[in-house]
């Protein structure tokens, strides 16, 4: 249980007037209990009141599993005979909640599960889906360090990709290549986008072929996950064979749009106006509606997260924010480019935590 965070929870319910909010299982369930728990069948989870009541909504099943916060939060159980309405009714009355609460509900509670849970009541729902991201988007030293360290294997699992890709082998092989990687590192990957020739022209390609990678080939790798609980990402494309020169005009162009943007990053800076840079420039060599999505997202313990560096965010940025710069240009059935970096904000000002090269590179 982390109790700086539990307690500047309770003042930005306050903040928000709200009475009290459902931490679900859910990224923001870990951030305040540590408790690591997935959604499943059985509904579980932390009530917090703007006064700093609290209990746990715990199956029975998972009782033994919530031991480390139970000298901190009550622990209500309740077990698959009766279901969990009755005892989450019990929780809200022990908390000592007004008539006509205003609760939040955060990710990882279902729709269905939220409706049973305050059938009966006068719970007003509201979403919490993005309430501690003013919290959660602030890293401390400790969580940037790990955010570096997660870097810092991805550099190393792009190093080993780029002397694995060669013609003949299957996007299917790269997938599993990256993936193995960080798992025998300790990490816990998610699975790469790998897009090759063609498949590249969409900016997140699905999968839907197993195309062979072929000479003079695209190969663009988005390499995502986990290490100790912290994100990485990172995107590069490569060539297989002497890139066409359509090919290396758009691999520059992407390449000083993202450049430019990481220029003007600094605390303070707006995120729309970062976006607009290298939006502008895409837009100047005559590919603006190829570039179809932001410009970055903040990361964390979740791959994307707050804050956004986008046209909609005039939110300044702050020490300890954790975003991607990540330009493209994408082709549709031809070919696409992305580069992709993680940048942090410090104390010491910004920094850039991925550190594989991102100058055009023939395989």
């Amino acid at each position: 249980m982390d109790h700086d965070r539990f307690q500047k929870l309770v003042e930005l319910l306050n903040q928000k007037e709200l009475d009290a909010v459902f931490l679900a299982p859910s990224s923001d369930l870990k951030y305040v209990t540590g408790l690591d728990f997935r959604p499943d069948s059985r509904l579980k989870g932390a009530l917090v009141t703007k006064e700093g009541k609290s209990f746990f909504l715990c199956p029975s099943l998972h009782r033994g599993d919530v031991k480390s916060i139970e000298r901190d939060i009550p622990i209500l159980e309740w077990n698959d005979n009766a279901w969990f309405q009755n005892t989450f009714k019990e929780g809200l009355s022990r908390v000592g909640l007004p008539h006509s609460p205003r609760i939040a509900f955060t990710r990882g509670i279902e729709a269905g599960d939220m409706i049973d849970a305050v059938q009966g009541t006068n719970v007003e729902c509201v979403n919490g889906f993005s309430l501690l991201a003013p919290m959660r988007s602030i890293k401390n030293k400790k969580e940037l360090e790990l955010m570096r360290k997660a870097s810092s294997m991805n550099d190393k699992m792009m190093e080993a990709v780029k002397a694995y890709i060669r013609p003949g082998i299957y996007e299917s092989d790269i997938v599993r290549f990256v993936m193995n990687f960080h798992e025998s590192h300790g990490g816990a990957p998610r699975i790469p986008g790998v897009s090759t020739g063609p498949n590249s022209g969409k900016a997140h390609y699905a999968r839907d072929n197993n195309r062979v990678v072929q000479e003079r080939d695209v190969v663009m790798i988005d390499s995502g996950g986990w290490y100790d609980g912290y994100s990485h990402d990172m995107t590069r494309t490569f060539f297989v064979g002497t890139p066409t020169d359509e090919q290396r005009k758009v691999y520059e162009i992407v390449l000083e749009a993202q450049l430019a943007a990481e220029e003007k990053v600094q605390i303070g800076a707006i995120p729309r106006d970062i976006d607009s840079v290298a939006r502008d420039i895409i837009t100047k060599h005559g590919y603006g509606e190829a570039f179809n999505h932001r410009l970055g997202h903040g990361i964390g313990m979740d791959g994307h997260e707050a804050p956004y560096i986008s046209q909609g965010n005039d939110i300044p940025l702050v020490e300890g924010n954790c975003f991607s710069i990540e330009p493209g240009i994408y082709l549709e059935g031809t070919f696409g480019v992305r580069i992709e970096d993680l940048m942090m904000l410090t104390e010491s000002g910004k920094e850039i935590i991925t550190l594989f090269s991102k100058e055009l590179t023939i395989l």
